[in-house]
């Protein structure tokens, strides 16, 4: 499962409270403005009715307001605000600022003493506040109503204006959140950031430990990497005295056992040989910075370059062809000499075992190495036998056998792994597989 990295978290938090929080805040803003703007429009026109009901006299059919107090808006013309009387379906009176507007009046039953506040829709969208009443007229109780209408174009003009002024603001304040989030991303990711510059400073050997002031958390985790990096080269110098010491020690004693007539023995000659193998490894391994916690990076092409045109000076006489497939750009994460070693061992048995063509394969990512030939092959019941120390399955040259173990040895020390198959080109192919970081 793939992790997602720390920048790219923050970065998408940040974008989710940027798209959710303030849309939703500008439609919970709106819509409440909305429901306070309905409210207060209803408010308003009910305010406007009792206003006409104080106001009218029914005198024979025909509806008088004894004192013309009304708002201006019922005076003037195409104001979107429109009041009328009626007796059922017929109309008594209407307001000045009906004359140029087609409104039919609804067919609605109403009930005496309640208004009723509904939406309508004809040439236009309307809000209409009705009701019905008996008014007394000395004689009787006639039946009446009153209908103020508004239009919700008029109705919702301040909603529209609210909602643009809404929108900029909101605007503003994203492009705002927006800035503010790119810096605080950037300044709270430098600690990292400068921590992992620092790591790749020791990767690359440019510094031996870590230097930068970083934060409480990070604090613990600097000291920790100094105090484990610290006790890593203390224990590399011990290792390096001891095993010069070792070295010196058996130094001579070889050499008087070389020098020796009962060393030119087969058997003794090839006991002696084998010893000085074996010191030459262990000395190879405990110095290997393929150990190391911290790897360098290797540039692959030229050391296999390298290796290659030494091979085919020693097998000239085979006229050995070694085909490198090597991207330029491609580097081992680890160390020259451990990359040497296993180049080495393999392609020199290539070498050995091919008739005339040996093919060395690098893939970078992830980085693996593929060395095949067109000798015989190996037996598949053979091949677990490859990396045991001491077993040649080979006839080619004088061996001891340790080799292939020491290239077993490097791989696994980076955790890599090693396959032996039958290659393409009708021999042996041995593929080493390293992880991701490598």
């Amino acid at each position: 499962m793939r992790v997602i990295p720390l920048k790219l978290r923050q970065g998408l938090v940040s974008a989710v409270l940027l798209l959710l929080l303030l849309p939703s805040s500008f439609l919970a803003i709106e819509q409440a403005f909305y429901q306070q703007l309905m409210t207060s429009a209803e408010q308003k026109m009910e305010v406007h009715m009792y206003a006409i009901l104080s106001e009218l006299n029914l005198v024979g059919d025909k509806v008088e307001l004894t004192n013309n107090t009304l708002a201006p808006d019922f005076y003037r013309p195409d104001s979107g605000l429109t009041a009328y009387v009626t007796d059922g379906q017929q109309l008594l009176w209407q307001s000045d600022s009906s004359l140029n507007q087609n409104f039919t009046l609804p067919d609605i039953e109403l009930i005496p003493g309640q208004h009723t506040y509904y939406a309508l829709q004809q040439e236009q969208n309307y809000q209409v506040l009705s009701i019905a009443f008996l008014f007394d007229t000395g004689e009787s109780a006639r039946p009446l109503a009153i209908h103020v209408v508004q239009t919700e174009q008029q109705l919702l003009a301040p909603h529209q204006s609210f909602r643009s002024t809404l929108l900029r603001w909101f605007s503003g304040i994203a492009i705002g959140l927006l800035l503010l989030s790119i810096l605080a991303y950037y300044w709270t990711t430098k600690p990292l950031t400068r921590l992992d510059h620092e790591i790749r400073q020791l990767e690359k050997g440019k510094q031996d430990h870590l230097t930068g002031n970083y934060p409480s958390e990070l604090r613990g985790i600097k000291e920790d990497l100094n105090l484990l990096l610290a006790n890593q080269n203390r224990q590399k110098l011990r290792y390096r005295n001891h095993l010069s010491d070792l070295a010196h020690a058996l130094k001579t004693p070889v050499a008087v056992l070389r020098t020796s007539p009962l060393a030119q023995q087969p058997e003794l000659k090839e006991q002696i040989d084998r010893i000085t193998a074996m010191i030459e490894h262990q000395l190879k391994k405990a110095s290997s910075s393929g150990q190391d916690i911290w790897k360098k990076q290797t540039p692959v092409l030229p050391l296999a370059d390298k290796v290659s045109n030494a091979l085919r000076k020693i097998y000239r006489d085979k006229d050995c062809q070694i085909d490198i497939q090597c991207e330029p750009s491609t580097f081992f994460r680890g160390d020259e000499t451990d990359l040497m070693e296993m180049l080495g061992n393999l392609l020199d048995n290539a070498c050995k075992a091919c008739r005339r063509q040996v093919k060395l394969t690098v893939q970078p990512h992830p980085f693996s190495l593929t060395i095949e030939d067109d000798g015989p092959g190996i037996a598949p019941e053979r091949r677990k036998e490859l990396f045991q120390r001491g077993i040649r399955l080979d006839t080619y040259q004088e061996g001891h056998g340790v080799g292939l173990s020491i290239v077993a040895e490097l791989v696994e020390s980076y955790s890599g792994m090693i396959n032996v198959s039958e290659s393409s080109l009708g021999g042996a192919s041995f593929t080493l597989s390293f992880p991701a970081d490598s």
